[in-house]
């Protein structure tokens, strides 16, 4: 594996742990927290089952 192609899979892979990171701490806040960032609880639902590649 070329240097510039292990380099765009650690990039690749660092914002796929980024998202799910996101989206793990999204799920555990509390309603008045997500009210507070203009989120309810369905929407966050829909974005923590989606596809971690989504």
């Amino acid at each position: 594996m070329t240097l510039s192609r292990f380099v765009h899979l650690s990039r690749w892979l660092r914002s796929r742990q980024q998202r799910h990171r996101t989206r793990y701490d999204l799920r555990h806040l509390d309603d008045h927290l997500l009210a507070d960032i203009g989120l309810d609880r369905a929407t966050v639902e829909r974005e923590v089952r989606k596809p971690f590649w989504r």
